[in-house]
């Protein structure tokens, strides 16, 4: 008996160490870490390092543009092949520019699928959302039913439900945050707080009719944002060993997660969307024309609806949140962008060209500095870190590493790494680690230099995705930046509490911000130095697509 226990097991190890080997060598020709080609504790160490962002580019500018991360996963930071097509469809797009090249490999028929990373982003314990289905058509499915929901033609609230909270959150800093040194008055706001605030109140209303209250309370009514910090852990074992989210499933282990009957915490969260959701069904349904009416309008179920509304919340606040976060402080660091943009935004108030209290969407459109405040903003510190892995069709596909062609087999995962990507020195230029909205000025009006500007937009667009792939919410959250980047600063000072370091930070797909104080004091609005005069009644200011577009 104990010999036949033996030989089974020599035979499993045999099996272990044959499949481990054929694995390594699939991907031995790409470069990276020696032990990212035998063990994912690399992948795991590199993502629990609260740096990913950083060490997936150093990796890739070590050891290439696509390198290795895992045995069956790669990462790329190569803007013009990020996601390389399968042999057959190469060498007919040979010709194409990135662009182009990217907008195929996330079309509709593009052989590409998502790879199994995104089951890690399962957040209800029973049903999948519309950023874990890993089948294709499921998720493509979900997708054509929610997308009119985000745009503005069907959710007539939009504007007004964001500026709204807008309002409230200005007011909380004026009343609550703003310092006045000469009556001894010293204050300080965590930035990291109350931008988390605002963008979870925007959500909630925008998709339920209903606040959270964040911004009413000034703090964080359910606990979720502490309780999504404790199960940080989790997301990043569950983001490397995908399969351990089967885990789930067992009756202990589910009993154990946040429920909708929960009083704290995320269960809470996911208590308030089932709530939201079941007030809009049964004989006294209440009816809104929200993002909600519109799901359900394409007949998605109350379990569909309290799945993906969680998924709203989570996903929908917390990019939104850094990008205006970052976006701010880079502005109130830096004096001469923030006069520049103060006299766009002044100069447009003073022509009749911006509404009051809160400029409109569409007028925000219009201002070419402050879009390119707020694309700097994107591009410097891109509001999604994690791998989004696609997987190669069967077959395998040859990818582009350098101009070297390289084959990665079927089933390989390929990450993109944002990070990596916005920082391109080829794409954004030599000072491409520095926040300078001027690059996205247009200098002259040469072919060479529209071709610059041209190809800096198709790229930091791809920070929201694109094609089948494309975040759906990016309308929202352009608006959301549109008006809060220019608003806040009209009103206030924004002096950071200690430039040395200004922020803690921990980056686990997204970004974690902790203690960003900053002294808050009014702005004295009678300072009218550098007006500029916005010619005309339309201008090409190069702002990102919006709610209202396709």
């Amino acid at each position: 008996m104990l010999g036949a226990i033996l030989d089974l097991g020599l035979a499993l190890l045999a099996l272990y160490l044959v499949r481990a080997i054929r694995t390594y060598y699939s991907l031995s020709h790409f470069g990276g870490h020696w032990v990212a080609g035998w063990s994912r504790l690399w992948l795991l160490r590199t993502q629990g390092s609260g740096e990913m962002n950083r060490r997936f580019t150093e990796v890739n500018r070590k050891y290439g543009s696509t390198a290795r991360i895992a045995p069956g996963m790669l990462i790329t930071s190569d803007v013009c092949q990020s996601f390389s097509l399968p042999i057959k469809s190469i060498l007919s797009l040979l010709q194409s520019d990135f662009a182009e090249l990217f907008r195929r490999m996330s079309a509709v028929r593009s052989p590409f699928t998502r790879g199994r990373w995104y089951a890690a982003l399962k957040l209800h314990p029973d049903r999948d959302n519309i950023t874990s289905y890993v089948d294709e058509h499921k998720h493509a499915a979900i997708r054509t039913r929610m997308a009119p929901g985000y745009a503005g033609k069907e959710n007539v609230h939009l504007e007004a439900d964001i500026d709204e909270q807008l309002l409230k959150f200005l007011d909380l800093i004026s009343s609550k945050y703003v310092a006045q040194p000469e009556r001894d008055i010293f204050r300080t706001v965590d930035l990291s707080q109350v931008t988390s605030y605002f963008t979870l109140d925007v959500i909630s209303k925008v998709a339920f009719g209903q606040t959270f209250g964040f911004l009413d309370h000034d703090q964080d009514p359910f606990g979720y944002l502490a309780n999504l910090a404790q199960m940080l852990p989790a997301v990043i074992v569950f983001g490397v060993y995908t399969e351990l989210t089967n885990i789930m499933k067992l009756p202990a282990v589910k009993a154990a997660l946040p429920k909708s009957s929960d009083k704290r915490g995320l269960g809470r969260v996911m208590g308030f969307a089932r709530d939201r959701v079941q007030e809009r069904f049964g004989p006294k349904a209440i009816r809104r024309q929200d993002m909600l009416d519109a799901f359900i309008k394409r007949g998605l179920t109350q379990e569909e609806l309290e799945s993906e509304t969680l998924t709203q919340i989570t996903a929908g606040s917390d990019s939104t949140a850094s990008a205006l976060r970052m976006t701010l402080h880079f502005i109130s660091t830096s004096p001469p962008i923030l006069d520049r943009l103060l006299a766009e935004a002044r100069a447009g108030i003073e022509q009749g060209k911006i509404s009051r209290p809160i400029i409109q969407d569409a007028e925000a459109r219009q201002l070419p500095y402050l879009q390119a405040c707020i694309k700097e903003g994107l591009r410097i510190y891109p509001p999604v870190t994690g791998l989004m892995a696609k997987m190669v069709p069967e077959g395998g596909a040859m990818i582009d590493v350098d101009g070297v062609e390289k084959f990665a087999p079927g089933r390989t995962q390929i990450g993109w790494n944002s990070w990596g990507m916005m920082h391109d020195p080829v794409v954004f230029g030599a000072d491409a680690e520095i926040y300078r909205p001027e690059r996205w000025l247009v200098r002259d009006e040469s072919e060479k230099e529209s071709g610059r500007v041209a190809r800096m937009n198709e790229t930091v667009t791809l920070c929201f995705g694109y094609g089948r792939f494309g975040c759906l919410g990016r309308g929202v959250a352009t608006m959301e930046l549109n008006k809060a980047v220019v608003e806040t600063l009209l009103r206030f000072n924004l002096q950071s509490c200690n430039l040395a370091k200004p922020f803690d930070e921990k980056v686990v797909g997204f970004y974690v911000h902790t203690d960003m104080n900053f002294v808050v004091t009014e702005r004295s609005s009678g300072d009218q130095s550098g007006l500029v005069r916005l010619e005309g009644d339309k201008v090409d200011a190069g702002a990102l697509a919006g709610a209202y577009e396709e």
